[in-house]
């Protein structure tokens, strides 16, 4: 079974990671990515001086915040996130017909009983989890240790006696210390890891088409660049954005940002098939986690048009196309006529700004790159 399964290894490869035009990632309190696209801009003409900013804003954003040093900011980047990325990249895992056992990835369901009522918010379907990974940790590792030996179809009854196990499971952060929690889990597919060897024929098979590349060395570049771009630089304007105080709330532009935001949320949960509720559920997304987002955003949106001043940063028509060019391939879109229907240019525009001021943040940064390369 394992070689004909290995025929169609491309088809169940881990999908292909591709560099993201979601930039805003808040911080690591926050549990959802803010979509860049999604965010009202205010003008349609290329970004001028600071005066047709405010104009065009409607307010000075220097009545609003006011902004710390954003220069001198430190990021390092470790060798886990390297092996990580990489792995990505040259690991995949195919079906067997077999009993798991340690590095396999096992899709399960499990449904979580306390008092022999079922408890959904510690229920879950078609769940991924590597058997005998060292970041397993709480109900994971209790997971991982028995479905280790057993097969596709199996049932497996576990008993956790104290709930602070099972915590990490929870999507509303409700704690469960104390608490007995039975747990059933049934086994939907047992997959074998394999690990491709990163030579420059490989290289050339996989990933030139792709990206371009045809050696090791190349290939190793573009996983540097994916972190940078991906992980550092937004890491980076995090960073930044915890440097701005609030000085006081413009309601407007705020509703605005609340607005977006919202329909960004209906627009995922719509894409993943559930409700509103269930997504929020499913990623988190409680009433003050919500609330934190819109205030990051804001703040975030704020140093944005604030940085733009102050730099002079500007957005020409020739940088909005090409950044049609460069977008439509990771938007999964087929053509830059067809990213030009679904996005305008003001939305393209603020994120041409918004990658000049990432870039300004990124190269006054102190980046430490603490990886060696295996």
């Amino acid at each position: 079974m394992e070689n004909n399964n290995q025929e169609n290894l491309k088809e169940n490869k881990i999908e292909e990671k591709k560099f993201d035009f979601t930039k805003l990632v808040v911080p690591a309190i926050i549990a959802v990515i803010i979509i860049v696209f999604a965010i009202v801009v205010y003008w349609s003409k290329s970004i001028k001086p600071k005066a047709d900013i405010d104009k065009e804003l409607g307010f000075k954003t220097e009545d609003y915040i006011s902004v710390g040093d954003v220069t001198g900011l430190k990021y390092e980047v470790t060798q886990e996130q390297w092996d990580e990325c990489v792995s990505e990249d040259t690991n995949y895992h195919y079906e067997v017909d077999r009993a798991a056992k340690d590095t396999d990835q096992v899709d399960f369901d499990y449904t979580a009983y306390i008092d022999g009522k079922k408890v959904q918010d510690l229920s879950m379907e078609e769940q991924s989890i590597d058997i005998g990974s060292s970041i397993n940790s709480g109900a994971y590792k209790i997971f991982s240790d028995k479905i280790k030996g057993h097969k596709k179809g199996d049932k497996i009854s576990i008993n956790i006696e104290n709930g602070k196990d099972a915590n990490v499971l929870s999507m509303d952060k409700i704690d469960y210390s104390g608490k007995k929690i039975k747990y059933e889990l049934k086994v939907l597919n047992v997959n074998k890891l394999v690990v491709s060897k990163v030579t420059d024929k490989w290289v050339k098979e996989e990933y030139f088409e792709e990206r371009g590349v045809s050696n090791v060395d190349e290939f190793y570049e573009w996983e540097k660049e994916y972190i940078k771009e991906e992980i550092v630089k937004p890491a980076l304007w995090n960073q930044a954005i915890e440097k701005v105080n609030l000085k006081a709330i413009p309601a407007e532009f705020q509703q605005q940002v609340i607005d977006t935001m919202d329909a960004d949320t209906e627009a995922e949960a719509e894409f993943a098939s559930v409700s509103v509720e269930e997504y929020k559920q499913m990623n988190g997304l409680t009433d003050e986690v919500i609330q934190e987002n819109y205030n990051v955003e804001l703040k975030s949106e704020l140093l944005l048009w604030q940085l733009t001043k102050d730099l002079k940063l500007t957005a020409t028509k020739e940088e909005i196309e090409e950044e049609y060019e460069n977008s439509y391939a990771e938007a999964n879109l087929d053509s830059a006529e067809e990213m030009k229907e679904k996005y305008t240019d003001k939305e393209m525009k603020e994120l041409v700004l918004l990658n000049k001021a990432q870039d300004y943040v990124f190269k006054n940064a102190k980046v430490k790159y603490s990886y060696k390369i295996k």
